[in-house]
């Protein structure tokens, strides 16, 4: 490999290196914009989750902190049912939280 095709090999490792980074920022952001949206509907790190049986009862506290009620996704869908409970029941028995083993 001559010096310009070296040149060239290493330029395209920049670039993807560079890409990649820029993802990860990309992401880092948008991970900081969805944490400040929960702590501004209420949902933070010191949220009561003794009440929460699992992981469903989380994530559908959390997507009803931000608007996503079983109505609407139904509407939005264009469902007459969506299962919402039963996922959010599997969820729960499947990722229970401390102190409750999955049935």
């Amino acid at each position: 490999m001559d010096d310009e095709q070296k040149k060239i090999e290493l330029q395209k490792q920049y670039d993807a290196y560079r890409a990649i980074v820029k993802k990860q920022r990309d992401l880092k952001a948008d991970g900081e914009r969805i944490i400040d949206e929960l702590e501004s509907q209420g949902v933070t790190s010191e949220t009561d989750v003794e009440r929460l049986e699992g992981l469903g009862d989380l994530v559908h506290a959390t997507l009803k902190k931000v608007g996503v009620t079983e109505e609407r996704f139904k509407k939005i869908m264009g469902l007459k049912e969506c299962n919402c409970n039963k996922r959010r029941q599997l969820l729960n028995r499947i990722f229970p939280f401390v102190g409750q083993r999955a049935t």
